[in-house]
């Protein structure tokens, strides 16, 4: 059985559906798929949501048409412009132009409603890649999330509850066939439905992995590999071959967004191997529990901090913008020092000599230039 999760970015154009096809026939089944929403859609839900609770029904009502308009277009696309799967769309639009005008009017909105919307993202990409799958002759079954992935009632970041995610998992009868799931949500044990953070479609790609034994997950994203660091803001990044599952729980905390932290825990307590790879399969990244790092020093820029920073018992004030950076020994964290200083940049610094991880924190935002000439700087080159 193979394991295999898609990125939601990917699913936004219609050139990736061919690339994607060609992907899956050279996976044997059976498999399961974790789907993500298509592009922003999360997001965008969710700004919608607020901008009805904040009185600003037309705003919100243009956004929800935004994501609309996007999926319809990508079925036509997909289906030719005369196609069920557009009524099925539609329906689901409707569910969500419902509870969007119901916070208008009852002026209520918590996590709870917001869960409901944003859900349905993951639902709407799903119908998108069922029907395609479907229409190239693969044997596909869709499956309803809510009704395996089971959580506590932690609404917007909700825990599985994994006995019961098991037992009802393991009640499907395995075919020689692709399974098709939406990733992300879930329900309680009453069938509300439940969000588990973002990026947590990786979450259900590691549950359904425990659950069925499987020993590895291939998470298929819109970069190459995981690289020393962000390939969209830094030219030239180095491919990082592997990753210890130390150093990637550290690293999902501090800002790398394809890793999701609660899936580090799943695959240390199992010994699933993560395999993060692109639709052309050029390059690719293992993260594995008991692995040894490679030298290359893994950074993350990010201009919100999270404020659960327990990991590495930090304390620090209040700032703007952070660079946590895995993989340094005491050289480096002198010569970064230095580059610092030289740009007369203030910074609080957090450093583990146990895990070498680095985490700076600065009261102003860094240039992309800056950016660039300390990821020179970190990786010597």
């Amino acid at each position: 059985m193979n394991i295999i999760k898609i990125g939601g970015i990917l699913l936004s154009e219609y050139s990736n559906y061919y690339k994607f096809k060609n992907f899956i026939e050279q996976t044997s089944k059976p498999n399961f798929i974790v789907i993500s929403a298509i592009g922003k859609t999360t997001r965008l839900l969710q700004k919608a949501s607020y901008l009805a609770f904040e009185n600003n029904y037309d705003n919100a009502k243009e956004i929800i048409d935004s994501i609309r308009n996007l999926h319809i277009s990508l079925a036509n696309s997909l289906f030719g412009e005369e196609n069920d799967v557009n009524i099925q769309l539609n329906n689901v639009f409707v569910e969500i132009n419902n509870l969007i005008k119901g916070i208008s009017i009852t002026k209520e909105l918590n996590n709870k409603i917001i869960d409901k919307i944003i859900s349905k993202g993951e639902v709407l990409s799903s119908i998108i890649v069922f029907h395609y799958l479907k229409s190239n002759n693969f044997p596909v079954s869709l499956l309803n999330a809510n009704d395996y992935i089971i959580t506590d009632n932690n609404f917007g970041s909700a825990n599985p509850i994994f006995d019961e995610t098991k037992k009802r998992l393991e009640s499907i009868e395995i075919q020689n066939k692709i399974y098709l799931f939406a990733g992300f949500y879930g329900s309680t044990l009453n069938r509300e439905i439940t969000t588990m953070g973002y990026e947590s479609s990786n979450l259900t790609a590691a549950l359904l992995a425990s659950v069925f034994d499987v020993n590895s997950i291939t998470l298929i994203t819109d970069v190459d590999c995981i690289y020393s660091a962000d390939p969209k803001i830094i030219k030239n990044p180095i491919p990082v071959e592997k990753i210890s599952s130390r150093t990637a729980q550290l690293l999902s905390k501090f800002g790398l967004k394809l890793i999701h932290r609660q899936m580090i825990e799943v695959i240390e307590n199992k010994y699933i191997l993560l395999k993060y790879t692109s639709l052309n399969r050029s390059l690719s990244t293992i993260i594995a529990p008991g692995f040894t790092d490679v030298s290359i020093p893994i950074i993350c820029y990010n201009d919100s901090i999270d404020n659960d920073s327990d990991l590495l018992s930090l304390n620090r004030s209040k700032q703007t913008s952070y660079v946590a950076i895995a993989n340094v020994n005491n050289v480096l964290l002198m010569n970064i020092i230095e580059f610092l200083n030289s740009k007369n940049l203030t910074f609080v610094l957090n450093y583990s000599s146990e895990n070498n991880f680095l985490v700076l924190y600065f009261n102003e935002q860094l240039t992309n230039e800056i950016l660039q000439q300390f990821h020179e700087i970190i990786v010597g080159k």
